[in-house]
């Protein structure tokens, strides 16, 4: 299985698709590509792991298909020629505008909502160029529009995302619980910031899985056949 998660395989990715222009040929088709929203708990990158080895086999493509997590901000500071110090200031939520200014008017980094939309027109780079999983960061509403595509959610009920959430975590249940309620709040506050829309809008993903009660594998077949059916590629029943 690819350790997806590592910048390094960001980095092998747009070495070997992304120009520093980002774009495809005129007339070049996009996609296939998927974006993952997730709950808290609810085991997105996970997830998105198993999806892309399962890809990698069904919808092969010039490289191994890869997941774009945590190591999306690093990829796109790194492909800006900025310090990766950054990161800290551009979590999955909108950064407290008192420390963005000072920031700012100090010098020590861009416009935070500069880096912000320049992480989202690298996910519509990606997107474009296909053979790729965007976790999380709006990565749906950033890609709105660009065929080839497939947005999923995961979603469970909290007390078996809290439970999964202790269990990864070494937390305790009331830990996994706060810490649940707090990454939720930052997510839905940073998708209302960038793309002033609701993270919870169903209509706004293809699949909504239930990780709870849909055995993993099944999810992950579920999204290969539904991708698979929307870039006309038949599926053996």
């Amino acid at each position: 299985m690819h350790l997806q998660p590592s910048l390094g395989h960001a980095e092998a990715y747009l070495n070997v698709h992304l120009s520093r222009a980002g774009r495809r040929p005129s007339g070049h088709e996009s996609g296939p590509f998927v974006t993952v929203s997730r709950e808290s708990g609810a085991s997105g990158s996970t997830f998105a792991r198993a999806l892309a080895t399962r890809l990698d086999r069904d919808l092969p493509g010039e490289t191994p298909w890869t997941v774009f997590d945590r190591n999306l901000v690093e990829t796109m500071l790194q492909s800006e020629h900025l310090s990766p110090r950054l990161a800290r200031f551009l979590p999955e939520d909108h950064v407290s505008e008192i420390d963005a200014s000072i920031g700012e008017l100090l010098g020590l980094h861009p416009s935070i909502w500069n880096l912000i939309q320049q992480t989202n027109e690298l996910m519509r780079q990606i997107a474009r160029t296909g053979y790729a999983i965007l976790v999380g960061r709006g990565a749906n509403c950033a890609t709105d529009g660009i065929g080839g595509g497939l947005h999923v959610r995961l979603v469970a009920p909290a007390v078996v995302r809290s439970e999964r959430t202790a269990a990864e975590m070494g937390l305790t249940p009331e830990g996994a619980v706060h810490y649940n309620l707090r990454v939720e709040a930052a997510r839905r506050n940073y998708v209302r910031s960038v793309f002033a829309t609701d993270i919870d809008r169903a209509s706004a993903y293809d699949l909504l899985i239930n990780v709870a009660t849909v055995d993993p594998d099944l999810a992950v077949d579920l999204a290969v056949r539904t991708l698979l059916n929307r870039v006309g590629v038949p599926t053996v029943a």
